[in-house]
């Protein structure tokens, strides 16, 4: 019997998320693995009415209503319009959702892989899933932000702690998440499965094709060829700390004037009102450099590849993340990698010193480690080479995909079980 899996998430595709688009990556190699993907999913994450909302009707739907079933990368996709904000209504509207589709008529166990946004008063739903005979999972990527407040945590600790047992598996890409759990009182199973990185996507150039391909991007975005590009790749966030990058770069511009910054990834205050004023200052930021025209922002990309292999030397300076894959990703395009030392940081991205550099989170240590890169071309090939062989070596998606398939079908087979002994039981 072929085991239905339901990747859920009120937010999926497109999104700026990066547990949703690492689980979109995943879905033709499940496929592959003869798992029955479907995704089910609410509101884009735009704020901004665009043309591609209305050709879905987005906007006049009302709360609760199906949109038409699209197809992403070849498994339907089913999006329920979802109230804006976060009230109770969005979450009985999302939960009895999860619970519809979920219950619909299948021969063969049904998993719902739950992406983000859990909070405690999904309890009683994950309850009726599991009792419906449905396995429960829920991807924990990066530490949840109460746990950074002593009195958030002592509010909450005891809400999560139970409503993280209630899942049949918790999985986390971060060994340091695990630990966290552990301490938090999680007894369900943890299963610690690291990023995968699609090695067939994500490499160095090594065609003549992709090297044409590279210099057209950066025509497209008039870097000249003999520039050196530093890359950024996520959400342009205050989580991502991109103006600590913004001003590394403006030490650098006196002796490195053809240096180029590139953020590949949304603008989060275009879509947050409450982030204007972070937006207003990486503006003046850039504005104020005498280099305006050096800093290029794209958006969200399909071809993040792309831009990679476009691109000199890989930043990272987020202040908290689980296990980036936009590092992995960085790193198997061959790029040297600086990487802050984020909140969650651990051994899935390599060694600090072999595989990437570490560096402090301030303009004066990134702009110090960006020179000797920018000063050293044998060291970026050497660096990059060394990262990329760790992620060959050891994040190869196939192996990830492994895993994650002989979970799903194992836990699915066990709940369709508890749902027969608990069905006899009656």
């Amino acid at each position: 019997m072929r085991t239905r899996l339901w990747l859920a998430s009120p937010h999926f595709y497109p999104t700026y998320g990066g547990a949703q688009n690492r689980y979109r990556s995943y879905i033709p190699g499940l496929l592959q693995r003869n798992l029955d993907v479907r995704v089910m999913t609410g509101t884009p994450q735009i704020q901004e009415r665009s043309e591609a909302d209305n050709e879905t009707g987005w906007y006049e739907a009302k709360p609760g209503a199906w949109l038409e079933q699209t197809i992403l990368d070849g498994a339907p996709l089913e999006r329920i319009r979802l109230p804006d904000g976060k009230t109770r209504s969005r979450t009985q509207i999302y939960y009895d959702a999860v619970l519809e589709v979920c219950g619909r008529p299948h021969q063969g166990p049904v998993v719902a892989q739950l992406l983000t946004n859990l909070r405690p008063q999904a309890l009683p739903w994950l309850r009726r899933l599991k009792q419906s005979g449905v396995a429960v999972l829920y991807s924990i990527s990066q530490f949840p932000t109460w746990q950074q407040k002593p009195i958030k945590r002592l509010l909450r600790h005891r809400g999560y702690q139970q409503v993280y047992n209630e899942f049949d598996a918790l999985v986390t890409n971060s060994e340091a998440i695990e630990e966290f759990l552990r301490e938090l009182g999680v007894t369900t199973r943890v299963e610690y499965i690291p990023n995968g990185v699609n090695l067939s996507r994500f490499h160095p150039v090594d065609s003549e094709q992709e090297q044409l391909s590279a210099q057209a991007l950066r025509q497209s975005l008039s870097i000249p060829a003999d520039h050196q590009v530093i890359v950024a790749v996520g959400a342009v966030m205050p989580r991502k700390a991109p103006e600590e990058i913004v001003k590394a770069w403006r030490l650098l511009l006196s002796r490195f004037p053809n240096t180029h910054l590139l953020f590949v990834g949304p603008k989060s205050h275009l879509h947050d009102p409450r982030l204007a004023k972070f937006g207003s200052n990486i503006n003046e930021l850039i504005e104020t450099s005498g280099a305006a025209d050096k800093v290029h922002f794209v958006g969200i990309v399909d071809d993040v590849e792309s831009y990679l292999r476009a691109s000199d030397i890989f930043v990272l300076a987020s202040k908290r993340e689980g296990t980036p894959n936009s590092v992995l990703e960085g790193m198997a395009c061959g790029l040297p990698a600086l990487v802050a030392p984020y909140q969650g940081i651990s051994a899935g991205i390599g060694q600090a010193g072999e595989q990437y550099q570490l560096v402090e989170r301030n303009p004066d240590a990134i702009a110090a480690a960006l020179t000797t890169f920018l000063e050293q071309p044998e060291l970026r090939a050497t660096q990059g080479e060394c990262g990329r062989r760790f992620v060959i070596e050891n994040v190869d998606q196939q192996v990830t995909l492994d895993r994650y398939a002989a979970l799903y079908q194992e836990l699915g087979a066990m709940a369709l079980e508890r749902a027969k002994v608990a069905g006899s039981a009656r």
